[in-house]
């Protein structure tokens, strides 16, 4: 079964690749540091590891958080947000949990150019980031009652006179269920259910007087349903743990999962009690996920592509400047494009987005600074400075950046290119000028960037 534990000893090697893979698709890239530790560990206890709770750092992000808002930051502006997220997925210690916060609201999508409430937006992100890899039970509880998401899905304007079926059409057909699994009258009477799910202010509100407490019949369920009866009888549904365990599997392991993983998924995710940690630490360590054919099958998201590579290989950037190459490259943290989130794989790339993705790479390859403050790539950090044949420079790279993936043709390119300079190659001043080897280095580290391969996630 796909799914079964996978005996690395045995069955696969759990080598640098390996731990890379994992580190790469349940958080954003790791240094070789990282990778290095996650070997020594085993897959077991890196696995466990991800989930580390990091409730020290989590306090140290809510205190900054709280210093610097109104006082230094306006966290009014959504840029100044959207920064702080990026800051918060470049320095976490606990990647998972910002990775299946994006995942959330991808998921769960709502846009402050709807909401216009950047407040109400980070109170919705603090919500999915607590409860991320919790019980999907009490997360989609927590976002029926999420101010952001009754704004957005206009349920603060639905009454029993007036019941409005956005959010219980959505909650059915892209939280929950998938099309084909309900009725458009199902629908109709769950939005009388959520009838007075409202806000006061920052608040959820029952507004007794506005909501319909007369029968209504849900998905086969009779009676005087209110929304948690509606929520409890979609959570009782067989598609449920199908839909959700697929959109898990496109978004951890491969964009495609064949149907008998899916459904051998969903049983894990039932058997799981719809615990999101326990079905990702079973996929984890699974034969599939750790298969050759779930390695670089994903196309990156902008924040993988961006964040990764800093996260990865060292690269100094502002979170400003980070948030600016996400949205760049076509993903507006905090504004999907719709209620159905980011659509993502190859619709990430067009030639607008790769024009981005291509300006983050040279911008990769020419960070160098002489303070301590502005952007910096060590190259010296990817390439110990005695080494100095392009050849062996070139290798250290291909292993680095793609894991050894790259074709022998490109690694001679990037040799070639290592000693290249305007009056022709140079390759005594590479090999004994250590300012010019450097930056060639860190050249060759932005065009790596740009290849169709780093993109492949």
């Amino acid at each position: 079964m796909a799914l079964t534990h996978l005996a690395p000893e045995r069955e696969a090697p759990w080598d640098a690749r390996a731990a890379a893979h994992l580190l790469r698709r349940a958080g954003f890239g790791a240094s070789r540091a990282e990778i290095d530790r996650a070997v020594e560990q085993g897959l077991e206890g890196a696995v466990k590891d991800l989930f580390d709770d990091g409730k020290e750092q989590e306090a140290q992000f809510q205190e900054t958080f709280r210093r610097l808002s109104g006082s230094f930051v306006d966290f009014s502006d959504i840029g100044q947000l959207q920064a702080w997220w990026c800051y918060r997925m470049l320095t976490t210690r606990t990647p998972l949990r910002e990775k299946l916060t994006l995942f959330w609201h991808g998921h769960f999508a709502t846009s402050v150019h709807k909401v216009e409430d950047v407040f109400l937006m980070h109170q919705q992100c603090e919500t999915l980031r607590r409860l991320a890899w919790g019980n999907f039970r009490d997360l989609v509880l927590a976002v029926s009652r999420d101010p952001a998401m009754l704004v957005y899905l206009d349920g603060e304007s639905s009454t029993k006179d007036n019941p409005n079926e956005n959010f219980a059409r959505e909650l059915l057909e892209l939280f929950t269920l998938g099309v084909g699994n309900y009725t458009e009258k199902d629908v109709r009477e769950a939005a009388r259910a959520f009838t007075g799910w409202h806000r006061d202010n920052t608040k959820f509100t029952l507004n007794a007087a506005a909501h319909d407490d007369g029968d209504k019949e849900v998905l086969g369920r009779k009676g005087k349903l209110d929304g948690r009866d509606v929520l409890d009888t979609v959570l009782a549904h067989p598609a449920l743990p199908r839909f959700l365990a697929r959109k898990l599997l496109v978004f951890f392991a491969c964009p495609e999962p064949p149907p008998e993983v899916v459904e051998e998924a969903a049983d894990v995710f039932q058997a799981g009690q719809f615990s999101v940690k326990r079905f990702l630490t079973a996929l984890f360590q699974s034969k599939f996920f750790c298969a050759e054919k779930c390695r670089r099958t994903r196309i990156s998201s902008p924040a993988e592509c961006v964040i990764g590579a800093c996260r990865s290989f060292g690269v100094r950037l502002a979170a400003q400047e980070c948030r600016d190459h996400v949205t760049a490259m076509g993903q507006e943290l905090f504004g999907p494009p719709n209620v159905k989130g980011w659509d993502g794989e190859r619709k990430w790339i067009h030639a607008g987005t790769w024009a981005a993705r291509q300006a983050f790479g040279q911008r990769v390859g020419e960070v160098v600074s002489g303070n301590d403050f502005g952007p910096h790539l060590d190259a010296f950090a990817l390439v110990p400075a005695e080494v100095t044949d392009p050849k062996k420079v070139a290798e250290l790279l291909a292993e680095r950046v793609l894991e050894g993936t790259l074709s022998k043709k490109t690694r001679a390119e990037i040799a070639e290119y290592l000693v290249a300079a305007d009056e022709g190659p140079k390759p005594d001043d590479f090999r004994d000028n250590g300012d010019f080897r450097a930056q060639k280095v860190r050249e060759a580290v932005g065009l790596l960037l740009s290849l169709p391969d780093y993109h492949a996630y």
